[in-house]
This record gives structure tokens, sequence and C-alpha cells, in this order.
């Protein structure tokens, strides 16, 4: 079906169909795993039990953070929350952003995602927040 997606991490991924039976087959490093299966592989499983997965909505946060990336790819940082003087909560990059790097994932509460559309991401700036527990299910 295809091979590669524009997402970092997790991009060597493949999806199809072999006798008749749907496979996955998913990057080496956890992170890019945790990623992969989170936003490709899980909503794969839910529709074939069925159910009709819904969309995720990002929560919108503050960056804490500046991060250049690729336009054209969605990009997913490793982050933590804190919550400022205002109320509001601001997204913290985990200092190692490696996708063999698993205690970044420990470490954090969440991805930030990045759209693919832009060049990453400025301090102060609205980005989108993905909790661990709605990537999870």
């Amino acid at each position: 079906m295809f091979w590669r997606v524009a997402i970092k991490p997790g991009r060597p991924v493949a999806m199809g169909v072999l006798r008749g039976a749907a496979f996955v087959g998913l990057p080496g490093n956890p992170v890019a795993v945790f990623v992969t299966f989170a936003r490709v592989v899980r909503p794969l499983l839910l529709r074939l039990a069925g159910a009709n997965p819904e969309a995720l909505v990002a929560l919108p946060v503050k960056s804490a953070f500046a991060y250049k990336k690729k336009k054209g790819r969605r990009e997913y940082v490793r982050v933590s929350l804190t919550r400022s003087a205002d109320g509001s909560y601001e997204a913290h990059k985990h200092p190692q952003d490696g996708a063999g790097v698993i205690s970044s994932l420990t470490a954090t509460d969440g991805l930030a995602e990045l759209d693919d559309d832009g060049n990453g991401c400025g301090a102060g700036q609205m980005i989108g927040f993905l909790p661990y527990s709605l990537l999870s299910g």
C-alpha cells in the first residue's frame, strides 16, 4: 500500500496486504515505533476492529523552544508541560531528541505536533500538543 510517510520520527514505515492479511513494518528506533504506532497503526487496528476512530485534535499550548524542520514533513517533538504565571501551559522540548532515546518518552508529557506546512516553531508561538494519554487511547 505504501512505504515511507512524511513524519519524523517514524518515516520508514510500510503498510500493505500479504496473502489477504494486513501488515505493518515499523521503524527500528523506539521513539519512531511509538509515534508511528500511535499515528498510523492504532487507527488501522481500530478500523479493522470495526471502530470509526475520531481524528485526534491537538491541544493549543505555547512553545517555550525554537525548532526548525523541513517543510512538507510533520514532526513530533517530545515535550514536557509547565504552567506559566498567567495560567497557560508552555511546552518545553526534551534536551535529547534522537529516535533511539527512550527516556525522552518517559520523561515528557506528550508530543508537540508541528504541521507539515511550516518550517518549525519559535519560542512563544502556539503549537499543537498531544498528551500520551490521548495517543495511547
